[in-house]
């Protein structure tokens, strides 16, 4: 009954969100064909909250943490201005030529930068108060390294936004034994706690947590 409710107001949500451009659709429909894991982007509610972000916050510099297929990064890319940059960080070569090949066929995409490789070492190498936003749906049990990183390359009023925070509801168990949910409950409790951002956490599909350097 709980889930038919869920999915009532999803739907209903959905048709009262903009659409996303056909590219994006199409791409969405590419990732389930050649993965099967459509699910692991973020969606059109989503996305369209992202672009929303992005303009209100006049983001002018973007990094993402975990590409995927690309679907997230046309996201931002789109939402950004014309001088607008995105770097986005994916460990696998199979979803960065998926990737690539969306990126390429975008009027935006030539303000995407993909770095192939662990996406800690990407923000190391990213100097501190040099970016405006940073989008992170990556490996849960890194987290918490993301977001320290995501803090120092973060300028004042740069923005956080994290995706997954409820992993598919396990967080809510009394007895966490999946190590994803356990990391995702580490992470959100290590955020609660974190003085130099506001934050706010949203029941938006997996839950995502929005925050606000100070």
């Amino acid at each position: 009954m709980e889930a038919d409710k869920t999915n009532m107001i999803e739907d209903y949500v959905a048709v009262h969100t903009d659409d996303v451009s056909l590219l994006l659709e199409e791409l969405m429909a590419e990732t389930e064909n050649i993965t099967g894991r459509s699910f692991w982007s973020i969606g059109k509610v989503e996305g369209k909250l992202l672009q929303l972000l992005i303009k209100m916050s006049r983001t002018q510099r973007a990094v993402e943490v975990g590409t995927f297929t690309g679907y997230s990064a046309l996201v931002i890319a789109e939402a950004l201005p014309e001088d607008g940059i995105l770097t986005t960080c994916e460990n696998s070569q199979e979803y960065a030529d998926i990737a690539l090949q969306y990126f390429n066929k975008s009027p935006y995409g030539r303000k995407i930068k993909l770095k192939l490789g662990p996406a800690l070492q990407t923000l190391r190498n990213i100097p501190a108060n040099s970016e405006d936003f940073v989008f992170i749906d990556a490996d849960k049990p890194s987290y918490g390294d993301y977001f320290d990183e995501a803090l120092r390359i973060l300028g004042p009023g740069g923005l956080i936004f994290v995706d997954n925070v409820f992993w598919r509801n396990k967080i809510f168990k009394k007895k966490i034994t999946n190590e994803n949910a356990k990391a995702i409950a580490a992470f959100n409790e290590k955020v609660r706690q974190e003085d130099r951002v506001e934050k706010v956490m949203l029941s938006i599909r997996d839950g995502v947590y929005l925050m606000r350097k100070k």
